[in-house]
Order: structure tokens, then C-alpha cells, then sequence
């Protein structure tokens, strides 16, 4: 059995254009490189593996468990609570309030990926700490993910907040 555990992910786009056609009330989609004149004629993106340890600080690595849920406190009714096995954690405008992971989890940054699964508002990812002025925004239905260096990024560096009310996110953040 192996002594750490790995995280596979992947993104793609398939790059498509839309045409109006004769009727000027239908429109026709189709792939890119479906005709001599397009230049691109692939789907972009690409995939990789993220090695973990095998041994994280808790079960708040995940949002699945973030809240209070720990998967061998459930027993044989698990199923039944689902309050405390949500997924998402809602996160507010204050930076300071949202730190994914505690002060005392200063390893490195293996693995790090969140979902704003809010309907309106965006995810703004600080990698800075609390004090953070560099965003990476998220908006609604988007999703990052991005692996640490192993020297620059830790895990206790990484805050969330929303930029006007309220959002929700789903996350894994994951140490060496």
C-alpha cells in the first residue's frame, strides 16, 4: 500500500463558435476546426497528478467534512445527517474570518482547489494571508485549482471571502 495519496485533476475547453444563420432567428453551434479556415482544432487544457501526504491534519482538508462531520463519528447512519455532511462552507465579505486552514498548519501547500458554488456573488482567494491585496476571483459556477512549490506556499496562507454578502464554496486543500 502506498504512503501517500494522490490527487488527479483535470481541465479542458472545447473552443466552439456560433453562427447566425439565413433566418436571423436561428443560430447554429459548432466546433472549431469543423472547417479548413479554422486555425484551432483541438480542445485545450490538460491534467496532471498532485501528491499529498497520507496523513492530513483532520477531516477539514475537505469541505465535505468541514463542518463538523467527521466520517467515523457517523456510524451506521451516516446517511441520516446530512446537515453535518453538507459540502459547502459560506463564507462573508471579512477576509480575517476565513482562513481554510488553522495558524498551526504552516506545511506546505500540496494541492489547493475551490468551487464558488454561490449563485451570485464572487470568491475572492487571498494565498497571502489575511492581509492579502492580490485576489484570485472565482466568480459564480467557477471553479481554481493549483499546486504549491513546496517552499513558498503554505497551507495556513490560503483565505476566502465573498466581494459583496455571501457565497458558498466547496475545497480541498491539501498538505505535503
Amino acid at each position: 500500500m502506498p504512503n501517500a495519496r494522490r490527487v488527479i485533476f483535470s481541465s479542458y475547453v472545447v473552443p466552439t463558435k456560433s453562427l447566425e444563420m439565413e433566418e436571423t432567428s436561428v443560430r447554429h453551434t459548432e466546433f472549431l476546426g469543423s472547417t479548413s479556415n479554422d486555425t484551432l482544432s483541438k480542445t485545450l487544457g490538460g491534467k496532471g497528478i498532485a501528491s499529498i501526504n497520507a496523513t492530513q491534519w483532520g477531516d477539514g482538508w475537505v469541505s465535505f467534512a468541514h463542518q463538523g462531520g467527521y466520517w467515523e463519528d457517523q456510524g451506521d447512519i451516516w446517511n441520516l445527517v446530512g446537515e453535518t455532511w453538507g459540502g459547502e462552507l459560506e463564507i462573508t465579505t471579512t477576509l480575517a474570518n476565513h482562513q481554510l486552514v488553522d495558524n498551526s498548519i504552516s506545511d506546505d501547500l500540496a494541492f489547493l482547489y475551490i468551487k464558488n458554488t454561490g449563485d451570485t456573488n464572487n470568491c475572492k482567494v487571498s494565498l497571502t494571508g489575511s492581509s492579502g491585496d492580490a485576489f484570485i476571483i472565482i466568480p459564480p459556477g467557477g471553479s481554481v485549482n493549483l499546486r504549491g512549490d513546496g517552499t513558498n506556499l503554505d497551507c495556513n496562507d490560503v483565505f476566502v471571502q465573498s466581494n459583496t454578502s455571501t457565497t458558498t464554496i466547496e475545497f480541498i486543500i491539501a498538505k505535503e
